[in-house]
């Protein structure tokens, strides 16, 4: 009787999934996104821009550029906007990363990426100012959720889009009067105190 094949585990983890963690939060985000790591895969891309706000959260941005990077490497847009629409988040929140480390040149090539394939390409000036509304309306329902989960999620889902818009705003051809950088500092800000509290 021929032997059973062992299932294919996850490839190519990266290594910053496989490290011991002392925060419990993010050691089960870790272990969660190594077993099923795949950067075709929408969960995978996912779970890693929710991880990487996290480690943002948590002060730990070297960790966070070095996911975001990663995926912004790994994967190249195929068309699919559902595999796409992680993988630009983490690009953009790379992007976000470089120019706080003053890193301009960097930046600026990470968002000319995600300005090729834009997340809300078609969409008119209100359906556009509605996308962009999406981002604070996340971290207002992530303050009152009673959910744990779901308040880390809609914590991080708003930092992400925020952080997209944010990043994007110079190079993204966005119509005038649609993009307040401000209120989208003040989204990222209010949407990392909510991770904050919550990833201790």
């Amino acid at each position: 009787m021929a032997a059973k094949k062992k299932a294919a585990g996850p490839v190519d983890v990266p290594e910053v999934l496989l490290e011991d963690d002392g925060n419990k939060l993010v050691a089960k985000t870790k272990a969660t996104l190594a077993k099923k790591w795949n950067v075709t895969r929408v969960d995978s891309l996912e779970g890693a821009v929710k991880l990487a706000w996290f480690l943002v959260a948590l002060h730990r941005e070297k960790e966070a550029r070095e996911l975001a990077e990663l995926v912004g490497e790994r994967v190249v847009f195929g068309g699919d906007i559902a595999v796409w629409a992680p993988a630009a988040s983490c690009i953009a929140l790379a992007a976000r990363l470089a120019r706080l480390q003053n890193d301009e040149a960097r930046r600026a090539s990470l968002v000319a990426r995600v300005v090729e394939h834009p997340a809300e390409a078609g969409l008119d000036r209100e359906a556009l100012v509605k996308w962009i509304a999406v981002a604070g309306k996340d971290v207002r329902s992530a303050e009152v959720d009673p959910s744990q989960k779901y308040a880390l999620e809609g914590f991080a889902r708003g930092c992400a889009r925020a952080t997209y818009v944010r990043e994007t705003a110079a190079e993204g051809g966005y119509p005038d009067g649609v993009v307040s950088i401000e209120a989208l500092e003040t989204t990222i800000d209010d949407g990392l105190q909510g991770l904050r509290a919550l990833a201790r």
